[in-house]
């Protein structure tokens, strides 16, 4: 792989649209790239990265919100290889997946008892088909 990354390229590599890498620029999900000859934007190993744990979130059905607050301190890594202090970051990242996390059981929890709510319907409507 080359030392940067065109738009395009990324885009191929990530699965994420250059639209929706542009719209990630502009709410301040993903950083603005360095850009070549003041021009096309260049990405690197770092964004492909990032890119990767924004789509982990998305996966998850984190909010854009959620997301962009969870990578404002940067990356983790980096921060752990530099020395600095990554602690508060992390936690702030835990707390913010535990919560996520807490809206997921709910999901479950409600889904659960509309399947079952469903599954009580289709019972009833069979048994009155069976009467017939």
């Amino acid at each position: 792989m080359s030392k940067f990354l065109s738009i395009s390229e990324i885009s191929e590599i990530t699965n994420f649209s250059p639209y929706t890498l542009r719209y990630y620029e502009k709410v301040g999900i993903l950083r603005k790239p360095e850009r070549m000859h003041g021009k096309d934007r260049k990405y690197s190993e770092k964004e492909i990265r990032h890119l990767k744990g924004i789509k982990a979130l998305k996966e998850m059905n984190m909010s854009l919100d959620d997301i962009k607050e969870f990578f404002l301190e940067g990356c983790i890594l980096d921060k752990v290889e530099s020395g600095e202090n990554f602690k508060p970051p992390l936690n702030k990242r835990i707390r913010i997946l535990e919560t996520h996390l807490q809206k997921l059981e709910q999901k479950k929890k409600d889904l659960e008892s509309m399947i079952r709510l469903a599954k009580s319907k289709l019972k009833e409507y069979e048994t009155l088909l069976k009467k017939e």
